[in-house]
């Protein structure tokens, strides 16, 4: 027997003997030398500390796919509408207008990010890619030009500071400290496009700072070669059972001509069945027209408007939750501009459970919006859905399969500045029949 396979049998003598209570006898043909080295091996092994199984400090936690789509079709059962189609907006300046969403969206729209995450030493990093497209529902093939667009690509580091998460690139930049206006499917502090900033930065209990840094510099208004910088700065603040508040501002430096200033404030509390905030926000400048950019993709200047032009906005939106089956949303909105428009919005969506699976929705909104100079357009929507989801007792269950009916009523204004018109003559009215789906994950 070789020295090395003796040492072998005896460290497996000695340690597995004494588990049975049975001293452990050497090989007879080894020197004393050698069975002390052994001895010593199964003295250190026994009283040595716990190894560490913990991952190596490069650590990959794989990827992660995350998304929003909604898509649907519809049909006249009388009258017509903008560009010949089916959904009615005014021509307030942000996407599709202003309008109520439910029975009323004719885009397919999707948004679809990939991330990975991975831990390097102390670091985590996240790179996000994220695209959205949108295609007309109303097209008569699946073939259709539809809009493509890199939305977000950029990495995101935390460990670097000593508070906060710093990223670089390319930022959807709405969702940091404020949320939207869901029944008007908008963000109201909107500041999207390239840069860097920092999330998260620890302030205090319940006290974090967002900051970040844009340059828009392809902004499509008469005023050519003009590039805008972008400041953006959220703080949101718990104030525990008062409620929170989220203060946020955006300066836009232009030049090529005047700046422009949004400030926002937003009180958030729960008032016994009622979830609700209500949101005060001021734009100076090239904010006048769209303090925010509410309901837009970033990038929302209007380059011809005056340093001393302004805009006052204060909404107030929420759910209440009468019953497990029984929730109502609700938004009013004013804004006033002397140099661009006024717009007056009140929308209300009760939502009621049929089965587990089945409930009912209705909706009913009114917009009325005059641009300076011109007559005041007004829009009333009316809406009764049927809706399956996985848990018809909640009002944000997705995914969701609807069937609706929407009725439409508007002036002549509406008509002449909007482009709201019925095929056939003059009248000032749509119905229309449709079905969408809708999830986010």
């Amino acid at each position: 027997m070789n020295t090395n396979l003796q040492i072998r049998t005896l460290l497996l003598t000695a340690g597995v003997m004494p588990l049975h209570g049975v001293a452990a006898t050497p090989p007879p043909d080894l020197s004393p030398e050698t069975i002390e080295y052994v001895r010593s091996i199964v003295a250190e092994e026994m009283h040595a500390e716990p190894r560490d199984l913990t991952p190596s400090p490069e650590a990959d936690t794989g990827f992660e796919f995350s998304g929003y789509f909604r898509a649907g079709a519809n049909a006249f059962l009388s009258g017509g509408s903008k560009n010949g189609g089916s959904c009615f907006g005014l021509n307030y300046p942000k996407n599709d207008g202003a309008y109520y969403r439910l029975g009323n969206e004719c885009r397919d729209y999707a948004e679809f990010a990939f991330s990975h995450v991975q831990q390097v030493n102390d670091i985590k990093i996240a790179a996000v890619w994220m695209m959205d497209i949108a295609g007309d529902s109303r097209g008569p093939t699946t073939v259709e030009p539809w809009s493509r667009r890199t939305r977000q690509l950029y990495v995101e580091a935390e460990g670097l500071l000593p508070t906060g998460n710093l990223w670089v690139g390319r930022r959807y930049y709405r969702t940091q400290g404020f949320g939207d206006i869901h029944m008007f499917d908008a963000f109201y502090m909107q500041s999207s496009g390239n840069g860097f900033g920092v999330t998260d930065i620890e302030l205090g209990d319940d006290n974090s700072l967002h900051l970040a840094a844009f340059l828009n510099s392809d902004v499509e208004e008469p005023i050519s070669d003009s590039n805008v910088l972008l400041f953006d700065a959220r703080n949101e603040i718990g104030l525990g059972d008062t409620g929170d508040v989220v203060l946020g501002l955006q300066f836009a430096q232009n030049d090529g001509g005047p700046d422009g200033i949004t400030a926002t404030f937003e009180f958030q509390k729960t008032i016994g069945m009622l979830e609700q905030k209500t949101v005060l926000q001021y734009g100076t400048g090239i904010f006048a027209e769209n303090p925010g950019c509410m309901g837009t993709d970033g990038g929302c200047y209007n380059l011809t408007a005056d340093s001393g032009d302004d805009n006052i906005r204060i909404f107030n939106t929420g759910l209440f939750n009468i019953s497990p089956a029984f929730k109502v949303n609700y938004l009013a909105l004013y804004e006033n501009s002397d140099a661009f428009h006024e717009l007056k919005s009140i929308g209300i969506r009760p939502h009621f459970m049929l089965s587990k699976y089945w409930s009912v929705l209705a909706e009913v909104g009114m917009n009325i919006y005059e641009k300076e100079g011109m007559e005041e357009q007004e829009l009333m929507k009316y809406t009764l859905a049927l809706q399956a989801s996985t848990d018809a007792g909640d009002y944000w269950a997705r995914p969701a399969l609807r069937f609706y009916v929407s009725s439409f009523d508007w002036n002549d204004a509406a008509t002449a500045q909007s482009g709201l018109v019925r095929p056939e003559g003059n009248e000032t009215d749509a119905l229309v029949a449709g079905v969408q789906t809708e999830i986010w994950f």
